[in-house]
């Protein structure tokens, strides 16, 4: 692979870059985005009045430790953990309440075990083993659940009454016939694994249902249909079980998984199958989040993932040669490093090696009072917990962070999204003290963030030359955080969600901005998750309307508010959305949605879905074409060049909640070939990998724009920018707006080579 430095010099704004851009089609639209020469406009005319004048950035409060620092330096993070988890998996009461999040562990079978026994109340028996059937499924243990299922069958006449034994059957058969679905699919999906395995819709040479379980699920579910003709759980189950051992498989596609097949423009076709195995990269797990970065600078993406239980170690893999990875966790002392949600890419000290920070805690309430991880990269050869020396050992549940350089200062600073119902949790503002500590700065900065956190994404929404948030809460209001910075020369944030008109969906999850239609205006994608139920994806996918739970595309007016787009753009009922990035996958300058789907439920198997972007004026849905379809759960996404051929692949971190639900992650590669030009950024008065900084990239008829931060709120893409070339226009000019203020113009007479190095001008 051929790599370009190129000699970069200070330019002033480039003219005429945005003639032949395609024109978004928006003619139902009541407001107009606001037209203007540039949309960096605002940018190049203050620099030099406001970010100029401010060297070095503006700080606020005292350049001081954390009260603990030093009380804590030299206590093992990593036996923190051990021993807080050892705790609470020999206390099986705190997890027997009725919470679906709650997670399952080996001795909670004893003691619902142990409460049968030792109960004399037939009634409250009967209870029990209901409790213990679910736990036995969460286990995979699904023999068992069935033996326990066909004895209580048999019990319903004496121990529950009347009124109620329906509806108790109905359920045990719903859960008989998902013990027997879970065992074929195990069977077929993990333990008999093919590299397409589980992919929506299934090819026969994929699988092998041999023992005839879902079969037996299959007509469960059909006459639990005909009981119930309006059971979209039931329908759900039944009609995949129907595609999966081949009954009247094309018409059950197209009656009840419409939505799936796609449509739209031929030219957008893409297929794409898992290359993991072929790579080498073996990698599995349960809920977790993915980075995808050069940990080791050798030119060569590496993999990093985590796994939310209790003592699944994080997992590191090194691309050593061209295509093939291998297993390096030990070697990069990250032995301990155990649970994790989620993951956030960084390099918090400027030494130009990319950390990680890990996130714990989350949808765990109370149980997930757990310290994150704040791993430094040392010269790329190992890691080293940093936590307590930097200040970042706080303990709440949190599922979301994301970098940036907030007050311009050179440093990156940090937003952690914890998850509070009750005020008890609030979020956290860190600033960055030079890359030693960090001081938390809500309260001084106007950072009120205290809500249930799942998502949160930063860019200059306003384009105003300071960094912004957007906050996604779970049942509750979501927030967009303009920064104050430019125009008061104050560290300031302010709640401008009313105003901007951003404020839905109300159940949301991961969230991202980015810019569908190159104008320069990030727009906002919000993943709905709702009830989280296979019923309501289940109307979603027969085209009726969700009850909850739907996602948003806010387009960015370019005036300071944005409007929802969702059904202009093609992106309506999209559900249950978990894992959620953006990328161009077909290399034509317009970036593409994936999305995770899922929840705890097992029965909750629904495709993660593709979007593909149609020139900035639609998405249309390539999920079946693709064969990205994938029914287990997704989490943590990444849209990376993980076999350096010039094209993006998709990283799928597979797996569901509770510990019988694992499965193995999926490197989408397409099988066209697509070419792009990767940028990578160099700060020297910005911070170090330029994240904050703006792209303006010119063609000869088209101009793209990119804005460098943290992808997704649920997935990590490489720190660097991908252009897409499969489009036949030639690449005149790269010009690198820095978050310092200064400016950076290449221009592209002759070169080779797939990465160019942008180095900001000190």
């Amino acid at each position: 692979m051929k790599q370009l430095l190129l000699t970069t010099i200070a330019a002033t704004l480039l003219t005429g870059c945005g003639e032949g851009k395609k024109k978004h089609d928006l003619s139902n639209n009541k407001s107009k985005p606001l037209q203007s020469l540039h949309p960096y406009q605002k940018i190049i005319s203050k620099q030099a009045a406001v970010i100029g004048s401010k060297a070095g950035g503006i700080q606020v409060g005292k350049n001081v430790n954390p009260a603990d620092k030093d009380a804590l330096q030299g206590t093992s993070l990593v036996g923190m953990l051990s021993d807080h988890f050892s705790v609470l998996k020999s206390s099986p009461d705190k997890f027997s309440g009725s919470n679906s999040f709650l997670p399952n562990i080996p001795g909670l079978i004893d003691h619902w075990k142990s409460a049968i026994k030792e109960t004399n109340e037939p009634g409250k028996r009967f209870f029990l083993k209901l409790k213990l059937i679910d736990e036995l499924t969460r286990c995979n243990r699904n023999e068992e659940a069935l033996s326990l299922i066909q004895e209580m069958q048999g019990l319903l006449e004496l121990f529950v009454p009347e009124s109620d034994r329906e509806r108790v059957d109905r359920n045990l058969r719903f859960f008989k016939a998902l013990a027997l679905f879970r065992i074929d699919e195990r069977k077929c999906c993990y333990e008999d694994f093919r590299n397409n395995a589980c992919i929506f819709p299934v090819i026969e040479k994929d699988y092998l249902f041999t023992t005839g379980n879902i079969k037996k699920a299959n007509e469960i579910w059909g006459k639990l249909l005909r009981e119930q003709p309006w059971d979209y759980r039931n329908k759900w189950m039944f009609n995949l079980s129907n595609h999966l051992i081949g009954n009247e498989t094309e018409r059950k596609l197209r009656s009840v998984f419409p939505q799936t097949l796609g449509s739209g423009t031929a030219s957008l076709d893409i297929e794409t199958s898992n290359v993991s195995s072929k790579m080498n990269l073996h990698c599995e797990g349960l809920a977790g989040g993915v980075i995808v970065e050069d940990f080791d600078q050798n030119g060569l993406q590496d993999v990093f993932r985590t796994s939310w239980y209790f003592d699944h170690n994080c997992q590191l893999l090194l691309q050593t040669e061209p295509g093939r990875f291998s297993e390096q966790t030990g070697q990069f002392m990250l032995d301990g490093e155990v649970g994790g949600l989620n993951c956030v890419s960084t390099d918090y000290n400027n030494d130009g090696y990319v950390d990680i920070l890990i996130l714990r805690g989350g949808w765990l309430e109370g149980l997930g009072l757990l310290p994150n991880s704040l791993l430094k990269n040392i010269n790329g050869k190992h890691f080293e917990n940093v936590s307590f020396e930097t200040g970042l050992a706080s303990a709440y549940p949190s599922h979301a962070a994301v970098w940036a350089d907030f007050n311009n200062d050179g440093w990156l600073d940090l937003v952690i999204g914890n998850e509070s119902r009750n005020d008890e949790f609030p979020s956290e503002f860190y600033l960055n003290q030079g890359g030693n500590v960090f001081n938390e700065r809500s309260a001084d900065s106007g950072f009120n963030v205290n809500a249930y956190v799942k998502g949160l994404s930063a860019t200059d929404y306003d384009n105003d030359g300071d960094v912004d948030v957007f906050v996604s809460s779970f049942g509750g209001n979501n927030q967009l955080i303009k920064n104050l910075l430019i125009e008061t020369g104050e560290l300031k944030f302010t709640d401008v969600t009313q105003a901007a008109g951003v404020t839905g969906p109300k159940e949301s999850f991961s969230c991202m901005f980015f810019d569908y239609n190159s104008d320069g205006h990030e727009d906002l994608f919000v993943g709905g998750y709702g009830s989280s139920s296979v019923s309501e994806a289940c109307r979603a996918y027969l085209g009726l309307t969700p009850k909850t739970g739907t996602s948003v595309l806010y387009r960015n007016l370019g005036n300071g508010t944005f409007q929802d787009v969702t059904g202009v753009m093609g992106l309506n009922n999209i559900l249950n959305v978990m894992g959620l990035n953006h990328g161009d996958l077909n290399a034509d300058g317009h970036e593409d949605i994936y999305v995770g789907t899922g929840s705890p439920s097992f029965s909750n198997l629904i495709p993660n879905r593709l979007f593909i972007n149609d020139g900035g004026t639609n998405f249309v849905e390539k999920t079946y074409e693709s064969r990205t379809g994938s029914l287990q759960k997704g989490h943590g996404i990444s849209f990376a060049d993980l076999d350096n051929d010039g094209d993006l692949e998709i990283y799928a971190a597979l797996g569901g909640w509770y510990t019988g639900d694992n499965f193995k992650d999926f490197i989408f590669s397409t099988n066209r070939d697509f070419k792009g030009l990767k940028l990578k950024l160099k700060g020297s008065a910005s911070n170090a990998l330029g994240i904050g900084a703006k792209v303006e990239a010119v063609f000869d008829d088209r101009t793209i724009f990119r804005q460098l931060f943290n992808s997704s709120s649920f997935g990590n893409n490489p720190l660097s920018v991908y252009l897409g070339q499969s489009h036949p226009s030639q690449l005149k000019s790269v010009t690198v707006y820095w978050p310092s203020g200064g400016i950076t113009q290449t221009n592209l007479i002759d070169y080779s080579g797939d990465i160019l190095h942008l180095i900001e001008k000190k």
